[in-house]
Formats: structure tokens, C-alpha cells, sequence
């Protein structure tokens, strides 16, 4: 079940749209929310890192900034799909410095919404089965690598920090190459974290929106900075 999020300065065509991607959609789509401007989505999406699953976003929006919106959005939550709209015959190219399934022109054409949308639906499916297997003596469970927060070693045991809580097996942090992708860099001897969930770094430590703490280690430092450069740039 997907979140859809349309941002476009025009109500009229944002109800459209959303009666039109509901109907495409039927079943697969929980919820729709629409939204005017630029820092109201963006403000909604910190809030709720788990509900930008397809986003409409007009390029226009604000002067040029639908674009910039995309990028936060993504850089919040990186498994969203971007469908991007546009009133005008020029296609932008900062547009295709963006990841984005798709470009709709005003007004909508049925079948090229269509196309989005399922365009959409298929990447988000795959995005869902990218799970982290867990095995412990409650059994096995696939946790979704964007609910995780990052991983905690204490001797031979690993706690999982989710956004739903803590789940701990028996294990090695070099066990879990083949399940997790580079969004995951290993900070300290103690913990690996996923950078696509962390609020702010300095020199010493990760922060995250609800407080924790996570250590950096000098050894790490330099490498830890680059790629979080590059995440925050859209480069990542």
C-alpha cells in the first residue's frame, strides 16, 4: 500500500490528479495528500519519512524549485519515486540530474499517467523486497533496510535499530555485506548507520531527530565525511 504526495500550486489539477492516480491505482494507494508549496512537503516529509513513497511534483513550482523539492525529498527519503510535472513544452535539464520515473505534461494525458504510475508502482515493489533477514530464536523476519536506523555490535550480538525498535541476533557485522547496499557505512568498530536516516554529523558523532547519538572514529572520519557530502549533494 502506497503514500502518494502531489505538490503543485494548482488545487484544481492536483484534485484531478489525485481522482485520476486513485482510479489507476485502485487497491494500491493508502492514502493521498496534496500540498501548494515547497516547505509544506518538505515539512511533511521529515515528519513522516516513511509516506513520500510517489510524489508529483510540479517543476515550476515557486519560480523553478518543484526540482530542489525533489532533492530533499530524496535525500529524506532516497526509495521515493519522483514523477515530475510541467506546464511547458521545454523539458529542464536539471530535471534529468534528478532521479525521477517520469515526466508528465499539462494538461494530463490518461495514458502517459498511466504509464507513471505503473512505472511507479513497479520500482516501489522492488524497493519493498530489499529487506534485512533476521534470525533469532523468535524465529525469522525481514525488516525493510529503510525502516533501519543503523546497527549496534555488542560482542557477538548485533541490535538492530528500526524505526518501529530494536531487534538483536547472534552475528558479524562482515555477515551482512550481501543484504545491505552503501546507504550503510560502518562508523566505529561498534556500528554501522544508515545515512539516509541520520539528521546532522559533525567531527565526533551522528545525530539523529530523536536525540541518540552515534561515535564516529577518527579512522572513519574522512570516509564517512566524503560519502555524506556526496549524499547531501544528491552525488550519492
Amino acid at each position: 500500500m502506497w503514500k502518494v504526495l502531489i505538490c503543485d500550486s494548482d488545487l484544481s489539477f492536483s484534485e484531478e490528479l489525485k481522482r485520476k492516480s486513485l482510479a489507476i491505482a485502485e487497491e494500491g494507494v493508502q492514502g493521498v495528500k496534496l500540498f501548494r508549496g515547497k516547505a509544506d512537503l518538505e515539512q511533511y516529509v521529515s515528519a513522516h519519512p516513511d509516506e513520500a513513497n510517489m510524489v508529483f511534483l510540479e517543476v515550476e513550482l515557486e519560480g523553478g524549485f518543484g526540482i530542489e523539492a525533489g532533492k530533499k525529498v530524496l535525500q529524506m527519503q532516497p526509495d521515493s519515486q519522483l514523477i515530475f510535472i510541467s506546464a511547458k513544452d521545454t523539458y529542464y535539464q536539471e530535471v534529468y540530474e534528478v532521479d525521477h520515473v517520469y515526466f508528465l505534461k499539462k494538461p494530463l494525458e490518461d495514458e502517459c499517467l498511466e504509464q507513471a504510475v505503473r512505472r511507479a508502482e513497479k520500482k516501489l515493489d522492488q524497493a519493498t523486497r530489499r529487506k534485512f533477514v533476521i534470525a533469532n530464536k523468535q524465529g525469522v523476519q525481514k525488516v525493510p533496510l529503510e525502516r533501519i536506523l543503523y546497527f549496534e555490535k555488542e560482542k557477538r550480538r548485533i541490535h538492530v535499530h528500526t524505526t518501529e525498535g530494536v531487534v538483536t541476533y547472534y552475528g558479524k557485522f562482515e555477515e551482512m555485506d550481501p543484504q545491505v547496499d552503501r546507504r550503510f557505512l560502518r562508523c566505529h568498530n561498534s556500528y554501522v548507520v544508515n545515512i539516509t536516516r541520520v539528521q546532522s554529523m559533525n567531527a565526533k558523532k551522528f545525530l539523529f531527530e530523536d536525540g541518540r547519538e552515534i561515535p564516529i572514529s577518527k579512522s572513519y572520519y574522512a570516509e564517512i565525511k566524503s560519502a555524506y557530502m556526496n549524499y547531501l549533494n544528491g552525488d550519492f
